[in-house]
């Protein structure tokens, strides 16, 4: 058969032969123009809820697209490298591989991801071993307006208090479980009395008051609280203008959004107390919008489920970009991209070397910020030290003092022991508001976040905010319960809001995973404290019956609680006893406010004290060692474990 020049060059091409057609030599082409590209280096997988699975792999340079299979079926073929796979069985075992595709070839599959969807138990325990009432939530307002302010904790009374005189507000109550479901309103009408009251009430601290860029299009503004005990709210003032009246309890901010680029704007805060009478004015304070298209970073970066050998590298943005990180040992040698447009950006490094410190950049269009860093998990033998920190996310100069202390210290990660977020871990849609998020956590934390791995635990106030704890914080695994190794040190995390009885999901991971720790140390977390004096009902019995038995039979050193706001340190314990043999148990909850005791101490306590602190543990093969200090820096308990 007569085949044309076109026809010859083509199969030249195809072939990868040398071909001479006359005036014409087509070369072989190059190997890369032929074989298919490598599969990701890395594939994790992480079950969200009963219903949902996320996974994440690492990028392969120059892929054009990845496909997913799960039980080798084709469920998509997209540009990124994360997807969250929707509509799956409850307590159903599912395998997951992805192939990368360049032009037009296909890689081979990556090594399987196999994930269980969670039966997550809906039974809302709560800490004292029976079920309570779910939490309501008080919603407040004018009869037309309904806005949520509170999200109580199992209780059936709210009293709304710095409530504007003569006025008619409707309240609604709704009851939401510890899945998410909520129930429907209950409502009622009052009226508040009339006021005499002509005073007015004291400025705001015009130094209190800050203003900060989000996009070309918004700003947030953020100010203190004056110091009259009548304030029912507060009025911002754009250029001298009213803008905005944000009333009691609701947050000290305001996004002031659809504005003009490039434009400077001027903002003062006046309090306004029940009569209605409105204090002076602060100073003003002055900003500019960005450019037009401007792309900044709002959140992070910040480093999460840190290993060996990978580590999740997480940061926000205010406009949809692709995700490019940057990464190396002292200097920048390998990259990963993702080119799918995002807000909440996260790439997974793969490959990396044990308990060695990597240093790191995030870029997002024409934003990129540096000066990060993160090590590694450490090899069984090697010292190193971490911090715990619960009920920490108020937003308080306290919460500041102890995350500052964490960024200086010499701790390789940071492990919470729940209520990351107060009052209510609410997110509401970060493309126009400034959240409890932006103004409590990543705000305060963002120095320690850049700069060392979180791991999260779950206290009660995690489950207040319509899953936005799960979309910020990443916790592994399923987000409520999981189990990790640092060098000589295992950490089982549990959630103290989850059941945790005889045919619970959660208590056959709690002994399956102890049982198959074999490191030196094991440490325990859990937001509500099996052994705390704070109150005759501050101790969880469902804490102290259902988990306390695995950590004395499986060897458990110490466990680590929240929950109540102050400092206490047990004796080490075994079926309530003193025991050296024993756990012992330590509440670092001194992060948000202070609950002073009201116990008589009992002689399992060993120390206590009602102060703003953290906790740090100094690893090794031998010994295991835990230091409190307290927000100013200073030393106040300490303990020492010998094997």
């Amino acid at each position: 058969m007569a085949l044309s020049r076109g026809q010859f060059v083509a199969y030249a091409l195809a072939s990868g032969v040398a071909l001479d057609i006359g005036d014409v030599v087509v070369p072989p082409p190059p190997a890369s123009a032929y074989a298919a590209p490598a599969p990701p280096a890395l594939l994790a997988g992480q079950a969200l809820t009963s219903s949902t699975v996320r996974l994440l792999w690492t990028a392969v340079a120059g892929a054009d697209s990845y496909r997913v299979y799960r039980d080798d079926q084709l469920i998509a073929d997209q540009p990124g490298t994360l997807l969250e796979d929707n509509g799956l069985a409850a307590t159903t075992t599912y395998r997951y591989e992805v192939t990368a595709v360049a032009g037009g070839l296909e890689s081979a599959r990556s090594a399987p991801v196999v994930e269980r969807e969670a039966q997550l138990d809906q039974v809302h325990e709560r800490g004292q071993g029976h079920r309570l009432p779910d939490p309501p939530r008080p919603f407040r307002g004018p009869l037309q307006d309904l806005v949520q302010i509170a999200t109580t904790d199992g209780g059936t009374t709210y009293t709304a208090s710095k409530l504007f005189a003569n006025r008619t507000y409707q309240f609604a109550v709704r009851a939401v479980d510890v899945a998410g479901h909520v129930g429907p309103a209950a409502t009622i009408v009052v009226t508040t009395s009339t006021s005499s009251d002509t005073s007015a009430p004291s400025a705001v601290s015009s130094s209190s008051v800050t203003v900060r860029r989000y996009s070309s299009s918004r700003l947030d503004v953020t100010w203190g609280t004056s110091s009259s005990s009548d304030v029912s709210g507060y009025q911002v003032y754009r250029n001298n203008v009213l803008v905005a009246t944000v009333e009691e309890p609701l947050r000290k901010t305001y996004s002031d959004n659809g504005l003009a680029p490039s434009t400077s704007y001027t903002y003062r805060i006046a309090a306004v107390d029940l009569a209605g009478n409105v204090s002076a004015l602060t100073t003003g304070r002055t900003l500019s919008t960005p450019a037009a298209g401007t792309v900044l970073v709002t959140r992070g970066p910040y480093v999460v489920q840190t290993d060996r050998t990978s580590a999740r590298v997480l940061w926000w943005t205010n406009l949809p970009t692709p995700s490019t990180v940057d990464y190396g040992i002292g200097s920048f040698t390998a990259a990963v991209s993702d080119p799918t447009p995002r807000l909440q950006h996260a790439m997974l490094l793969g490959g990396l070397q044990p308990g060695t410190e990597y240093v790191y950049q995030v870029r997002s269009g024409n934003a990129t910020l540096g000066g990060n860093r993160f090590t590694t998990a450490a090899a069984p033998g090697t010292a190193f030290t971490f911090a715990a920190v619960g009920d920490y996310g108020g937003g308080s100069a306290q919460e500041a003092s102890i995350a500052n202390l964490i960024a200086a210290s010499s701790a390789r990660f940071v492990q919470t022991l729940g209520d990351n977020v107060y009052p209510d871990a609410q997110d509401p849609d970060p493309e126009r508001f400034y959240s409890d998020f932006d103004n409590r956590f990543y705000k305060q934390y963002g120095p320690v976040l850049r700069t060392r791995t979180l791991f999260p635990a779950n206290g009660n106030k995690e489950y207040y905010g319509d899953g936005a704890a799960a979309r910020n914080l990443w916790s592994p695994d399923n987000q409520r319960w999981y189990g990790y190794e640092w060098g000589d040190l295992h950490v089982l995390v549990v959630d103290s809001e989850q059941p945790l009885g005889p045919g619970s999901t959660q208590r056959a991971f709690v002994a399956a995973d102890l049982a198959a720790a074999t490191t030196a140390w094991k440490v325990c977390v859990v937001h509500r404290p099996p052994y705390s004096s704070t109150t005759s009902t501050s101790s969880s019995t469902t804490v102290l019956t259902d988990l306390v038995p695995f950590l004395e039979q499986y060897g458990v050193t110490l466990c680590l609680s929240g929950n109540s706001h102050n400092y206490e340190r047990s004796q080490p314990l075994r079926a309530g006893a003193v025991d050296p043999t024993g756990v012992t148990y330590v509440v670092s909850g001194g992060g948000n406010g202070l609950n002073s005791f009201q116990a008589t101490q009992p002689s399992w306590s060993a120390y206590r004290a009602a102060r703003y602190e953290y906790v740090q543990c100094s690893v090794s093969p031998n010994p295991l060692v835990l230091s409190a200090y307290s927000d100013t820096g200073a030393l106040f308990d300490t303990m020492t474990w010998t094997r």
